[in-house]
């Protein structure tokens, strides 16, 4: 029993040092360095590593309007202006183009708000429903 133990030693002693032989001079090639270098395996003292924790990034999710005051600032452009897109209409609210897009979307789906959705080209524009 002794014996097959102190043969698992010598052979991991063994692979250490042949790993760290091979770390260091693959490492000399490939970076022109012919100092001395230790590789991190072989060395005598422990290494620490430090954890920077980094504050989480959060979206301001609040918005300082709510939906029927984004609804009237859209009826009032349109009615100025005459055709209102998602980028004029993200940049007026505050609003992301996608929150944007939906919000106008749900606008023009709605039967009972004045707004319909066209196409101009490929850009989608919304425009004040023609009163019949």
């Amino acid at each position: 029993m002794k014996a097959i133990g102190k043969i698992k030693i010598a052979m991991v002693v063994a692979a250490m040092v042949f790993a760290c032989g091979s770390a260091n001079a693959q490492r000399w090639h490939r970076h022109g360095y012919h100092g001395h270098v230790v590789h991190a395996a072989c060395m005598a003292y422990p290494t620490h590593v430090t954890v920077v924790a980094k504050p989480v990034v959060t979206t301001h999710i609040s918005n300082r309007l709510n939906q029927k005051e984004r609804f009237n600032m859209a009826m009032a452009y349109l009615k100025s202006n005459g055709s209102l897109t998602v980028k004029q209409y993200s940049k007026m609210t505050g609003l992301t183009k996608e929150t944007a897009k939906a919000e106008l979307d749900a606008f023009a789906a709605d039967k009972s708000k004045p707004i319909v959705s066209t196409y101009n080209g490929k850009k989608q524009i919304y425009l004040l429903r023609k009163r019949t």
